[in-house]
């Protein structure tokens, strides 16, 4: 592809490598990460700019756990804007399959939270990362099962103020709060960081 190679996941095409460096599918509200960190659009040679692949950091190439962050958001917007894609989103019931009972229902109950806290998101599996994903109208929070525990997190989590010391590190970016069978759910604190998160969200275009 223009002299590199396109980067996919199950036929969804999320990103570019091109000479020796990687370019991801970006929308409105994720394009800010990349030009506020000096990175351009995709110039291919002899061809028009690809407005919508934008040149990753350098330094979080470095970074494994941040990385994943960015191509998780990237394959997010790739799989909502090729809906012919082997990888469009699944059902919630899809994401759960095949994990024990107690991880099932404890993922349950924080969607049931997260939809009560957040009642204009839509919801939609997403098979590629395993998650159960949330937008409002642009993506904010999922839900992760685990073996052994669900992770509720946000996707800004690190622009949230978290003075119930609920939120765990993922990549400089993400923040989540661990959730284990058995134990009580901080319902009250979780829905407050919903509530944050839906904050930092670009406002709606008006019609």
């Amino acid at each position: 592809m223009f002299g590199g190679a396109g980067i996919y996941a199950d036929g969804t095409m999320f990103g570019i490598l091109h000479a020796g460096r990687v370019y991801l599918k970006t929308n409105e509200s994720t394009r800010a990460a990349h030009t506020e960190r000096g990175m351009g659009p995709f110039r291919p040679p002899r061809g028009a700019v690809l407005k919508n692949y934008y040149e990753v950091p350098p330094d979080t190439l470095d970074d494994e756990a941040e990385l994943l962050t960015w191509t998780r958001r990237a394959l997010a917007i790739a799989e909502v804007t090729q809906p012919q894609s082997k990888a469009r989103a699944v059902s919630p019931e899809e994401i759960l399959e095949g994990y024990p009972l107690e991880i099932r229902e404890l993922a349950h109950r924080l969607r049931k939270i997260v939809l009560k806290a957040a009642p204009d998101a839509s919801e939609a599996g997403y098979a590629g990362w395993r998650l159960i994903g949330y937008r409002s109208p642009h993506y904010f929070c999922f839900v992760a099962p685990q073996a052994d525990h669900v992770r509720l997190g946000f996707e800004h989590g690190n622009r949230l103020s978290d003075s119930a010391h609920l939120l765990e590190p993922m990549g400089k970016q993400v923040r989540f709060v661990r959730c284990e069978p058995g134990t009580t759910i901080p319902v009250r604190g979780i829905q407050e960081l919903i509530r944050a998160a839906l904050r930092t969200l670009p406002k709606r275009r008006k019609a």
